[in-house]
């Protein structure tokens, strides 16, 4: 009870705001709605505003990020009450704030209640350059939310302190692979057998592999070429308040042919600048 009135309090005091952006789904010649990410930032004046300054590094700014990072997490929660039923909530926590907080689940479950979206409609981002230094303690608050129904997705591998290694450990109902391996894929045929051996290798473990922050068609055609399924980038559609997916609700279900067509906006981007940045989906 005490975390959870002292995240308020952050995400009040910092004015934290929730954006969202739509996670899709191939199926055939159909694209689902599936799932919004979900991100929180403060004002753009303020040093939230930043991404770069939105979780500083150190261990000595390891309890200021944690506390920030369940702020933003409720924030994210409360607003999320107001998405579709049918979608999932993908919500990003550092590794830092798992292995710090033992109560984690049960703080995890007081939001999710608060705002009546039950843990098979969530799903947890970790991203890999969190994990160097961790023991196994947010392991086990991991396989905690999983046995109640919790998924887990492994965000940005690919560069970096992306090592198999994490894939082994966290074993990640969904992999969100860097733009680094999905940016220019039509013309580089390295990246096409990256991605490729990529979608096998996380099939073969129960997993499945996420292309984020597509911004061309020839990307996206190329990737479902590969066999992602998962789709998630401005082509898409930009991360917006709930307010924008209020007025502008984003279909269920759109044929490719249509989406071909339409125009190279789906939805135009907020005034406000961008955000920084189940059952599961199978």
């Amino acid at each position: 009870m005490f975390l959870y009135q002292s995240a308020q309090q952050v995400a009040t005091t910092r004015n934290l705001q929730a954006f969202f952006q739509p996670i899709l789904e191939l199926r055939g010649d159909v694209l689902r709605l599936v799932a919004f990410e979900g991100f929180a930032h403060g004002d753009d004046d303020s040093f939230l505003g930043s991404p770069d300054l939105m979780c500083p590094d150190g261990q000595e700014a390891a309890a200021d990020r944690t506390l920030l990072d369940v702020a933003c997490l409720t924030r994210v929660l409360r607003a999320g009450a107001d998405l579709p039923d049918s979608a999932l909530l993908c919500l990003n926590v550092h590794t830092t704030t798992l292995a710090l907080l033992p109560e984690f689940p049960a703080f995890l479950a007081e939001c999710a209640a608060e705002a009546g979206i039950p843990f098979t409609r969530i799903i947890l981002e970790l991203n890999v350059g969190d994990q160097a230094g961790h023991g196994t303690e947010h392991l086990e608050v991991l396989d905690t939310l999983r046995s109640h129904g919790v998924g887990v997705a492994l965000d940005g591998f690919g560069v970096g302190d992306a090592n198999l290694d994490q894939i082994l450990d966290i074993h990640p109902d969904i992999l969100k692979l860097s733009p680094v391996l999905t940016h220019g894929l039509l013309r580089d045929p390295r990246r096409q057998a990256i991605l490729e051996g990529l979608v096998d290798m996380t099939r073969k473990m129960g997993g499945r592999v996420l292309a984020k922050n597509l911004e061309s068609v020839e990307d996206f055609r190329i990737a479902r070429w590969m066999g992602v399924t998962l789709l998630q980038g401005y082509l898409f559609g930009v991360p917006g308040p709930i307010s924008l997916w209020k007025e502008h609700p984003f279909p269920q279900e759109w044929h490719l042919r249509s989406f071909m067509r339409r125009p190279a906006a789906l939805i135009p981007p907020p005034e406000r600048s961008k955000p920084t940045s189940r059952d599961i989906i199978h």
